[in-house]
């Protein structure tokens, strides 16, 4: 039920000085969001383009090891790469 007494407009101002505060507070939480969003996706794509240069390497040494396994023998290439001989027969194979 409304008041009969009439609303100074000290409170008035006070009412919209606080709303007023109120809707920038939320503003600034959405900006914030929002370059959180864009900052994520930025990262997202930047460890997708490392892992794939990650995934490149990693072909590339065990092209390398299936080399000198094919050379040398899994065996002596295992003793020479310091690489367990299951290790060095999985890159083999993989590499074919």
């Amino acid at each position: 039920m409304p008041s009969a007494t009439p609303v100074s407009l000290a409170a008035r101002e006070r009412l919209r000085d606080h709303q007023a505060t109120a809707a920038k507070a939320v503003a600034a939480h959405g900006a914030a969001v929002a370059r959180h969003d864009a900052t994520s996706a930025r990262r997202n794509e930047i460890v997708a383009a490392q892992d794939a240069l990650v995934a490149v390497a990693a072909a590339k040494v065990a092209a390398a090891v299936a080399e000198v396994a094919r050379v040398l023998g899994a065996d002596v290439a295992a003793a020479v790469l310091e690489l367990p001989k299951s290790e060095v027969r999985r890159m083999s194979k993989e590499s074919e």
